[in-house]
């Protein structure tokens, strides 16, 4: 085992990583049928979101998607920093994106607050407005889509591409 500085919340404690083990790692590449899955968490701020872009489009650069992901990471992150509390001070969201031979799910979960997120569509006063057409996007990308949770407990928002394969 070996070890890193971790300053979660502020404090340096030391994590503890397993050995590298390259028959581990090879037998596990050999495994296609299972969710090959990355996870972070971003703080709740604009100038984040980019990042977030970034990790979606080289999570699926082998594949044609790659850009389709990016922007609906981008979508769904903004969203949580403008319409939830993880846009508040000291607030976060955590990105998840998970891949198949066949599908990549991309999801980006908040703290809750504000309202619900809605692929419905936009209210009729507001068929001119610039915003609010997002989740309706990335609905018509995705081979499915969804959002579970509530403004308690928070959201996650998450949308399918199909890969192929």
């Amino acid at each position: 085992m070996s070890s890193l500085p971790d300053w979660r919340d502020g404090v340096p404690r030391q994590v503890e990583l397993p050995d590298p083990c390259p028959k581990l790692i090879w037998d596990l590449a050999e495994r296609l049928d299972e969710p090959a899955t990355w996870r972070k968490v971003f703080p709740g701020t604009a100038d984040r979101v980019t990042d977030a872009r970034r990790l979606a489009g080289l999570f699926l650069d082998d594949t044609p998607h790659a850009d389709d992901a990016a922007w609906i990471i981008g979508e769904l992150a903004a969203n949580a920093v403008r319409h939830t509390a993880s846009g508040a001070p000291g607030g976060r969201y955590v990105l998840e994106l998970s891949r198949t031979p066949r599908t990549a799910r991309l999801a980006v979960y908040d703290l809750g607050g504000g309202g619900r997120p809605t692929f419905a569509h936009p209210v009729p006063r507001l068929a001119l407005a610039e915003g609010g057409y997002g989740l309706r996007t990335i609905d018509h990308l995705a081979n499915r889509a969804g959002i579970r949770g509530n403004p308690a407990t928070g959201h996650v928002v998450w949308a399918d591409l199909p890969l192929g394969g």
